[in-house]
């Protein structure tokens, strides 16, 4: 019976799944299961993935209709035997330590969740750490089970998948499910659910993951799928409202929406006059007088003074915003 169960969404990657799979194929920690979701692509990454599965008997595979990352996610979730899960995108690959440093610090303290960091890896061979000045935490510490949901949704620990290792049994015996639907931000929205139900979480001063960044994945296309962003954040509100948490983490929560519906796709409101202007309109409608929050004088007070006054000309104007912008930011 595998230990981890190490599960993989792959769409349309014939270029990356191979480099992907050798990083968990050859980890120091062997008991694992290699689960690979093929979400319907239509290029070689089936084939290839069929080919590695005849070399090491630990890859397994399911082959299903594209419907998305995050069903792709749960549909190996269901089949996991591992005690613990790490979700990996499939052009992404770990460091051959990783799942050895991950498990036994798992196993130290019974955590639920595992927390650690990541690298960025370009193209040209460039591999930088993550951003220290955008996700804050800093030490190896046990994290109060009250703080690790305000901490995703305030942007201290980042909101992906792919840089926690999860107890499975936490999943399951708390019934929490995979959002439905969402193509950006389903990370987000599922890790707060998480966070809604107390884990018992360890932030590990660690980078044992490579963020590969690819111009052509799904999050740098500027679409109709960037509006799942409100779907996202919607989602979170639900949940929260289930759980009779809203009102307690309402400044956490408009927090999360200017940051994720309006400051962070601030260059995408800028530059694309459909989905742009359909996210701004979007966060508009909310109502939420940001000015006021702890976390957005926090933020604001450290960006560059043309950043902040863009963000303010955007608040109150889409145009005047995006003039601004163009000759202030933009060039």
């Amino acid at each position: 019976m595998p230990k981890v169960s190490l599960i993989i969404a792959a769409y349309n990657i014939e270029d990356y799944i191979e480099k992907c799979i050798d990083s968990l194929t050859n980890q120091t920690f062997y008991e694992t299961e290699i689960i690979i979701v093929n979400d319907g692509s239509t290029d070689n990454t089936l084939k290839i993935v069929e080919n590695l599965s005849k070399i090491d008997s630990r890859i397994k595979i399911i082959n299903k209709k594209n419907e998305g990352a995050i069903e792709a996610r749960e549909s190996g979730f269901k089949v996991a035997r591992g005690e613990y899960v790490l979700f990996i995108d499939g052009d992404d690959w770990l460091d051959r330590n990783a799942i050895s440093i991950l498990y036994n610090k798992a196993k130290e303290d019974n955590f639920d969740i595992v927390c650690y960091k990541f690298y960025k890896a370009y193209d040209n061979g460039e591999i930088v750490r993550q951003n220290q000045s955008y996700y804050q935490y800093q030490d190896e510490t046990m994290v109060d089970n009250k703080i690790f949901l305000r901490w995703v949704m305030t942007n201290v620990i980042p909101p992906s998948m792919w840089s926690k290792f999860i107890k499975k049994s936490f999943i399951t015996d708390n019934n929490i499910p995979f959002p439905r639907k969402i193509a950006i931000a389903e990370d987000l929205a599922f890790m707060c659910t998480l966070g809604i139900h107390s884990p018992k979480v360890y932030t590990l001063n660690e980078h044992l993951y490579f963020y590969y960044q690819r111009e052509t994945s799904v999050t740098k296309k500027v679409s109709s799928k960037i509006l799942d962003r409100i779907k996202a954040t919607q989602y979170i509100k639900e949940q929260l409202k289930k759980h009779n948490l809203y009102l307690k983490y309402k400044s956490e929560f408009e927090y999360l929406v200017f940051i994720h519906n309006f400051y962070c796709i601030i260059s995408i409101i800028y530059g694309d006059k459909i989905y742009g202007r359909k996210l701004y309109k979007e966060w508009k409608k909310k109502g939420i007088n940001i000015y006021n929050n702890k976390y957005y004088k926090k933020l604001i007070i450290n960006e560059p003074i043309k950043v902040r006054i863009a963000t303010r000309l955007f608040e109150r104007n889409y145009m005047i915003g995006r003039i601004y912008s163009k000759i202030k930011i933009m060039n």
